[in-house]
């Protein structure tokens, strides 16, 4: 039986990609709609503020210096602690409360 928690559109749907950047990217200066300076990328050694982008509504990011990118908060968790798909979505659900 699937558990509910671990459905990839119950994790997007419940956790809002502004909160989520917020508490990942403590010190980036995020504001509410569209694309925005996700600041210093935070899959390599970055000096240049702003080439690291986040969407606020679709939880998309791209860097456009290493030109790592996906389209939401599961590919950004995957990506930055290097899990897998489903690992990634029980990380989700643990650390926001969901499950």
């Amino acid at each position: 039986m699937k558990n509910q928690n671990l459905n990839a559109n119950y994790i997007k749907n419940a956790i809002n990609p502004l909160a989520f950047y917020r508490h990942e990217l403590p010190n980036a200066p995020l504001k509410k709609q569209g694309w925005n300076s996700g600041g210093l990328c935070p899959f390599h050694t970055d000096k240049r503020p702003g080439s690291f982008q986040v969407n606020m509504e679709t939880g998309g990011f791209n860097c456009f210096s290493c030109h790592v990118k996906g389209g939401d908060i599961i590919a950004f968790t995957m990506a930055l602690h290097g899990l897998n798909f489903s690992d990634a979505l029980a990380k989700l659900a643990d650390d926001w409360g969901l499950r």
